[in-house]
């Protein structure tokens, strides 16, 4: 009888605890996407904006998450196009979720032109850098 309860017992304490569990997914869409460049948005109110990293011979991509709650997104687009109207000689650097991104602005053939760069934090010592983004391209991003 006691070897009975045990092996219950056992059965039961195994069946309760399972490896395996399925979590719950938030949908997700692409707000605005162009080569190399993506922005995605996260159920209602966070976004990751995605890049390709050119430092990096494989060119993987790595990202930067923010949050929308007090618009912060369209904040975000009105500081890049800022950038695009003053084109400042030191990049911006703003911070989204604790990572700190630079935007870098420099001319090109008369054109000024978007870089994003951040040093990400599992590889602290490596600066990552999107391909140069025109103004045009920045406005599809965001959908305006």
């Amino acid at each position: 009888m006691k070897k009975l309860f045990l092996l219950a017992g056992l059965l039961f304490s195994v069946a309760s605890y399972s490896q395996i569990e399925f979590i719950e997914t938030t949908k997700t869409e692409i707000v605005g996407k162009i080569e190399y460049v993506y922005l995605e948005k996260i159920g209602d109110k966070a976004y990751n904006f995605y890049y390709k990293n050119l430092n990096d011979p494989i060119h993987e991509y790595v990202h930067f998450s923010f949050k929308n709650l007090d618009n912060d997104v369209e904040k975000l687009h009105q500081i890049i196009v800022k950038g695009f109207e003053e084109n400042p000689r030191d990049p911006y650097k703003i911070k989204a979720n604790g990572d700190v991104i630079w935007l870098k602005y420099t001319k090109v053939d008369g054109v000024v032109m978007l870089q994003i760069q951040q040093y990400v934090s599992r590889d602290p010592d490596i600066m990552t850098v999107s391909k140069l983004l025109t103004y045009e391209e920045v406005n599809k991003l965001f959908s305006k």
